[in-house]
């Protein structure tokens, strides 16, 4: 392997360390975030080079060393940059005997997203988004109930993963099912402390379960977005019990597709190396302010705003095409290349600072408003995806943040509830 490969081979390794090490004492989503990033952006890149999957359009479009030395080192300034930025709250931890507290606005919380989930596809597009922010509720209601006394209302925390589950078949999409799981681990974890050995092993499994997922997902897919008529609960148990046990031959038959090419990231992020400037001019900047004017001002304000999706800078900063209904995105780090170029480094130093602050600043509200825990994983559930734009990204972080603080304003003034007042030290 050449330098930066190696490098961004034992950055990965660190950033594991990091996760698992703080499972059961914090809650590691920026953790998550940056495994997920370095799995995808250079250990799926890395695979890719060594054992090419020969698909026509799912390659690495430029060579190992020119693509590491982007990645790796932008990589390792957006690590470093949150690590540090997060460094003063070490000491700091989770005031769990606190949390129990909550039962009765729990089930309140829970029932709130229930309503907003069912009523969401009848809602004008104009507030559909917080709708769907406000829907995620239900999710941070089941984990308030988790930690209650009240041993009746904890099921509600695994039938939520249950719901989850269903809701994936469903809709054939998984993305949702995954995070939230891992969301909820963290919680389960600090409530349970496991022991570092429970903990590698239950991510092993975790990981053999993603895989048995992933292996079996398109074949899925293709059945259900055929006409498939009958139970689609029926079919997926089924793909899944031949993911597991069919031999090799019939194994790639039902993949369709190799694992590596959902994991790598980066035959996007080579294809945006490889198209600028040689193809399309540098943004310098242009999406970035996109991206933050859309996060700022709601689409009724500027109905012309930045979309979301991905299509338009996929197509513009890769060259590449992508079907009507289809979506992808050039993630963040591809994103910021195709505006700053070599300053793409310096660009994730800045952004992993900002995060790092973001994190700061909410971490230390619970010490106040110990409630502000349940909610940061719907806070950050766009922000640790890997694939997703700058414009995604910044706009749910800035929205569900709003949301939120204006739910903790309303309750707090017109509904009398006591999740500051309380427990003010």
């Amino acid at each position: 392997m050449d330098f930066w490969t190696t490098i961004g081979v034992i950055l990965t390794g660190l950033i594991a360390l990091r996760f698992i090490s703080q499972l059961g004492k914090s809650l590691p989503i920026l953790e998550l975030m940056l495994f997920i990033a370095a799995a995808q952006w250079i250990i799926g890149p890395l695979i890719e080079y060594n054992a090419p999957s020969l698909h026509y359009k799912y390659y690495m479009y430029v060579d190992q060393q020119r693509y590491m030395s982007y990645v790796v080192p932008a990589f390792g300034t957006f690590a470093l940059a949150i690590l540090l930025g997060i460094r003063s709250l070490k000491d700091s931890t989770i005031p769990l005997d606190k949390l129990k507290h909550f039962k009765d606005y729990g089930v309140t919380i829970f029932l709130i997203g229930v309503f907003f989930d069912l009523i969401g596809s009848s809602l004008p597009a104009g507030i559909a988004f917080f709708a769907f922010i406000i829907s995620n509720f239900k999710f941070a209601g089941a984990i308030i109930l988790f930690f209650s006394d009240d041993q009746r209302l904890k099921p509600i925390f695994y039938a939520s993963l249950v719901f989850l589950l269903f809701r994936a078949i469903q809709s054939t999409m998984f993305h949702d099912f995954i995070l939230w799981t891992a969301f909820f681990y963290m919680f389960w974890a600090l409530q349970f402390k496991p022991s570092r050995q429970k903990i590698v092993a239950t991510l092993l499994i975790g990981a053999l379960s993603l895989t048995t997922l992933q292996t079996m997902k398109y074949a899925y897919r293709q059945q259900v977005w055929n006409g498939y008529s009958g139970s689609k609960i029926e079919l997926f148990t089924g793909l899944v019990v031949d993911a597991i046990l069919l031999d090799g031959a019939d194994q790639e038959q039902l993949d369709g597709e190799l694992n590596n090419v959902r994991l790598n990231q980066g035959w996007i992020i080579s294809a945006v190396i490889d198209q600028v400037p040689r193809g399309q001019t540098f943004a310098n900047g242009q999406t970035v302010k996109e991206a933050i004017i859309a996060s700022i001002f709601p689409r009724f304000l500027m109905p012309n705003k930045k979309m979301a999706g991905g299509q338009e800078n996929f197509k513009k900063y890769t060259g590449l095409y992508l079907g009507a209904n289809t979506s992808m995105g050039i993630s963040v780090i591809g994103e910021f290349y195709a505006n700053y170029g070599k300053g793409v480094t310096l660009a994730m130093g800045i952004w992993g600072l900002f995060l790092g602050f973001i994190w700061t600043f909410l971490w230390r509200t619970q010490f106040n408003n110990p409630f502000i825990v349940f909610f940061l994983p719907l806070i950050f559930l766009q922000v640790v995806k890997a694939e997703t734009e700058l414009v995604v990204v910044l706009n749910h972080l800035v929205k569900a943040s709003i949301v939120v603080f204006a739910f903790f304003y309303v309750t707090r003034h017109l509904f009398k509830w006591e999740i500051y007042e309380r427990y003010e030290p």
